[in-house]
């Protein structure tokens, strides 16, 4: 029996280094006791910058900057007040530039209906050090995205005669800032809104949303432009309305995912969707097209393409008591789903994931904000949650506890809840696999739970009402062959 505990051990010190070295925390920021929020956020100055907003008396959206130590206390902030003004920065990534210096994007509200773009530079120390607007005046001008290629930056969003009618609108500058040009792009009776840029093979991808004007049928949308802003080709991604973004994301290997949210039907008046990921090459060849559980009212956000090549996509999802979680896809390449999980910080309010960055450690952190409900309390905050890099969240508040968390890596193979509280269950629905076996560790090594069981429509239960808490590792066979490995989180006080 000797050698069995070693291969266990084996086993589990597998897994052990790669959380043990990594940090967690699940954490709410109030700026003034007023709304707070963020849509990006990235690694810079050994921390995290976030590009927030927060509410004063003098302005409803307030600019605001966050710098934050890797274990997710505050190291700083900044507000930038200007009365009877509001400030909305862009989703996701800043831009770094010469002299330690970083952009960001973003638009102002001076009157209503009537906004300009903005392109802010800031230093280490969160001083402001260069501002410019940009903008078709007298009308709406939203800048949702940028990216940096050479020598330019390019900002893309959207640009509207008085709700009338909305154009993708099109910045190019240099990357000081000052402006080269400017541009619509459109087609007449429609609407369009573009959500994201990137470059591919030096040139622009761009990707949002598009609807007949004065309707409510919307669609996505991608385009490939050459740097002038000629359109090279585009193509229409098929929403059902499921409204929410159309985001295209250039991908090491030098295609294109896309995604968005699909509707499937509605009942009453429960509109349910799914995420759905298409890929492409560079002439708009589909490689792949698949769609992502669970069905509910899912709207992604923000993607990133991480160390080991994977996908990990985050938004949130919403309920029919008004409830949302944070949602984190992982997929492969191949469009294989590999794990799916879903985190708050309020249980019973609405928990918003906008953007996500690979921390150096190989975890992520994932940045939004939180609007409490039924009774939790508080102002709306900033959220920031830092996970390892198997989406695993142990900090001091509970991310997962109650919510749907578990690896779609065999489809058809659930355990869960993760963590779990007196009861873990396990439910296998694959048809080629007719009995399997499921092993439960401590972290020594020794053998928790063993069970064999066949398949079934119903799920099997565990009771682990007399385990201490802490982490478990599991092991699924089919025969001798492993189906899948990993750990489950116990709490049960």
């Amino acid at each position: 029996m000797w050698y069995k505990t070693i291969i266990l051990l084996l086993c589990v010190c597998y897994f052990i280094p790669k959380s043990k070295a990594q940090g967690y925390f699940n954490n709410r920021y109030d700026t003034f006791g007023s709304c707070d929020g963020t849509n990006g956020i990235d690694t810079m100055y050994n921390g995290y910058i976030s590009a927030e907003v927060t509410c004063s008396t003098s302005s409803y959206y307030t600019f605001l900057l966050g710098l934050y130590n890797l274990d997710g206390t505050l190291r700083k902030n900044k507000a930038y007040i200007r009365p009877n003004m509001n400030f909305l920065p862009n989703s996701g990534k800043y831009i770094r530039a010469n002299n330690n210096t970083f952009l960001v994007s973003g638009t102002r509200t001076y009157k209503p209906d009537t906004t300009l773009c903005f392109l802010w530079r800031f230093n280490s120390n969160l001083d402001s050090v260069a501002y410019f607007e940009y903008g078709f005046l007298n009308k709406t001008n939203v800048i949702t995205s940028f990216v940096k290629s050479g020598k330019y930056i390019y900002m893309v969003g959207y640009t509207d005669s008085l709700t009338t009618n909305n154009d993708i609108l099109l910045i190019k500058t240099d990357t000081s800032g000052n402006e080269l040009w400017k541009k619509k792009i459109g087609i007449t009776g429609w609407d369009e809104a573009a959500l994201s840029i990137d470059t591919l093979n030096e040139k622009l991808i761009i990707a949002g949303n598009k609807y007949p004007h004065n309707t409510s049928g919307t669609n996505g949308f991608v385009m490939y432009l050459d740097t002038a802003g000629n359109t090279i080709w585009q193509k229409t991604v098929i929403t059902n309305g499921g409204y929410g973004g159309c985001i295209a994301k250039r991908l090491k290997d030098g295609n294109v995912l896309i995604f968005s949210r699909i509707k499937k039907y509605s009942v009453g008046s429960n509109d349910f969707y799914k995420l759905q990921c298409e890929k492409i090459d560079i002439n708009n060849n589909t490689i792949w097209s698949k769609e992502y559980f669970p069905l509910g009212e899912s709207n992604p956000y923000s993607a990133i393409e991480n160390n080991d090549g994977n996908i990990i996509i985050c938004g949130q999802r919403a309920f029919t008591d008004n409830t949302l979680s944070g949602t984190v896809y992982e997929i492969n390449q191949s469009g294989d789903s590999l794990h799916y999980r879903e985190y708050r910080i309020l249980a019973h309010s609405q928990n918003y994931f906008r953007d996500v960055v690979q921390a150096p450690d190989n975890g992520y952190c994932f940045a939004g904000f939180v609007t409490p409900m039924n009774g939790d309390g508080g102002t709306q905050d900033i959220w920031l949650l830092k996970v390892d890099s198997n989406l695993f969240c142990e900090s001091a508040t509970a991310c997962i506890t109650g919510i749907n968390s578990f690896s779609q890596k065999d489809q058809g193979m659930k355990l869960y809840p993760n963590p779990a509280s007196n009861e873990l269950y396990f439910l296998l629905e694959q048809e080629n696999v007719s009995t399997i076996t499921v092993d439960i560790f401590d972290v020594q090594g020794h053998q928790m739970i063993h069970s064999v069981l066949t398949n079934s429509t119903e799920p099997h239960k565990f009771d682990v009402k007399a385990f201490a808490d802490g982490v478990y590792f599991y092991r699924v066979k089919a025969g001798n062959n492993y189906l899948k490995t990993g750990k489950v989180v116990i709490i049960n006080n």
